[in-house]
């Protein structure tokens, strides 16, 4: 038996003794156990393996959560921290350890604070991305926070994943400034400026004296997130949601060397998403509604949903955002650049900066800061248990790399069976090629050839000098080997930090493929 197997049957066995002390200090409502739903940590979309927890923890303060780390040392008993346990795609709440506890954060919901001079927030875990677009909407809306496709995460947990919204402020990382942190030993620490007693601007600027130590909470095992300052867009005069329409996709090159100067130099100011106008289909209807064939869509099917929607073969979503007059300009600037490819059409709605929800379209939301749910029905796409996994390597914004990484995956989904669905997020210099794959949990013929494809792709991806900024927990280990330049010198950094301030090895092992040392053999087979 493995390491690892060894250690889940430890904790397996022990579970109930630690339940028992988690009641007494933290109250039995908020212990779950599998005789008390503990099915809220599992895995919505499972690909796979073992990722069941055997014990649920929901501490409601900061000094809860002291307690429950304290416990966990003393037990020597894992835990893995979620803020909403809403990372659906990426294993849900479940723990990459199987049978460690999971200590959900989401009673911890409190916006502690908005500064309506600066700009600025401070939020706990718990914190949805719906709340906190009440709490703005109730104070006017005079600022917009970033939100992504779903709107039930958690603001801490979706930047400490780097995730991405859709406004100026869509790398929700970056925007990140100032954090509290349970670190493993039970000590509580603040980041940048928060060091100093009774600081002034430790939402302002995240650097401090010193090494950075923000870094080092994202995607990682070395401490628990309690708090989070993040800076707020303030709300422009004015703003454009701009789709461009790629009818041919032989075009598709040209757009994308003509966004990368207008996103470099700033003229299109929000994250870009460019997608596939089949894979958008997913987003309203199930495959069964177009076809009910095994393999991928047929070119005729394909054809359907194009003449259907209405969006070309590709579709290129972004916002400007400014005072009227120099949004005329910005306007101007992106409608010449792009219509001056053949086959492009350029579709621009204008709205004043305090419309209301129910003045903007729904497709548009995103781009103004609304918190929804526009993803919702992308799992259901092959219908029954619903699933997916999220493959993203980061590529250049170069036309001709994109398309040759589109056919490079869509000729790899094929051979597996599975309609490619893809799409790329840009940043300022980056883009993310977020390829969804879509699959029945409750076939498991089928969830085995997902898995299979994905690791497939990871590896590919890798060869070609592509790597994936997140994953599920499934594939952390195998994404973790593809980062191996000197002999992995980046993962013996991050595994010294993690034996230094981690001793026994109890925060959320395996998170991003580094363990503690005791169960480090396995994990690389």
């Amino acid at each position: 038996m493995s390491h690892l197997a060894q250690e889940t049957a430890r904790l397996r066995e022990v579970a109930e003794t630690m339940a028992g002390r988690l009641r007494s200090e933290i109250g039995a409502e908020h212990v779950s156990t599998p005789e008390s739903d503990l099915d809220r940590y599992y895995d919505p979309f499972p690909v796979g393996g073992d990722f069941l927890p055997s014990v649920g923890v929901r501490p409601g303060s900061v000094e809860e959560v002291q307690t429950v780390v304290a416990i966990a040392n003393e037990e020597k008993f894992p835990l893995w921290a979620v803020s909403q346990g809403r990372n659906n795609g990426y294993g849900g709440g479940g723990p990459r350890l199987a049978g460690a506890m999971v200590m959900d954060l989401r009673r911890m919901n409190r916006i502690l604070d908005v500064d309506e001079v600066n700009g600025t927030a401070l939020v706990e875990p718990g914190v949805r991305f719906f709340d906190m677009y009440e709490e703005l909407t109730q104070r006017g809306r005079k600022w917009w926070s970033s939100v992504p496709d779903l709107g039930w995460g958690s603001l801490i947990g979706n930047a400490m994943d780097r995730g991405f919204g859709y406004t100026p402020y869509g790398g929700h990382n970056d925007t990140a400034c100032g954090l509290e942190v349970v670190l493993p030993n039970g000590e509580l620490v603040r980041t940048g400026m928060g060091a100093m007693e009774g600081s002034k601007a430790w939402q302002l600027y995240k650097h401090g004296f010193g090494p950075g130590l923000e870094g080092l909470f994202a995607q990682s095992g070395l401490g628990v997130v309690t708090k989070m300052g993040l800076t707020l867009q303030p709300r422009p005069e004015e703003w454009a949601a701009v789709d461009v329409i790629v009818w041919d996709e032989d075009q598709l090159a040209a757009v994308i060397d003509t966004l990368r100067p207008l996103r470099i130099e700033g003229t299109v100011q929000s994250n870009v998403v460019l997608g596939e106008t089949v894979g958008s289909a997913a987003f309203f209807s199930q495959r069964s509604d177009w076809y009910d064939g095994d393999g991928p869509l047929p070119e005729d099917v394909r054809e359907k949903i194009i003449d259907h929607m209405g969006m070309g073969r590709y579709f290129m979503t972004l916002g400007l955002y400014d005072h009227s007059r120099m949004l005329d300009e910005r306007i101007a600037v992106v409608k010449k650049a792009f219509e001056a490819i053949p086959s492009v059409e350029v579709r621009v709605t204008r709205y004043a900066g305090d419309a209301s929800r129910e003045e903007i379209q729904d497709f548009h939301e995103t781009r103004a800061g609304i918190a929804g749910m526009n993803a919702q029905k992308l799992p259901e796409w092959w219908g029954g248990g619903g699933g997916h996994i999220g493959l993203s390597p980061v590529t250049p914004i170069v036309g001709a790399e994109a398309v040759a990484q589109i056919k490079m995956f869509r000729k790899i989904f094929h051979e597996h069976g599975f309609d490619y669905a893809g799409s790329f997020t840009a940043g300022q210099r980056y883009m993310a090629h977020v390829v969804e794959i879509l699959f029945d949990h409750k076939n498991e013929s089928q969830t085995a050839r997902a898995h299979a494809l994905f690791e497939e792709c990871v590896r590919v991806a890798a060869r070609e000098g592509y790597g994936e900024y997140r994953t599920h927990v499934a594939f952390m280990d195998l994404v973790q080997e593809m980062f191996g330049w000197n002999n992995h010198a980046q993962r013996r950094l991050q595994e010294q930090l993690k034996d230094t301030l981690d001793p026994n090895g109890i925060m959320s092992p395996g998170k991003s493929g580094i363990w503690p040392a005791r169960l480090r053999s396995d994990s690389r087979g």
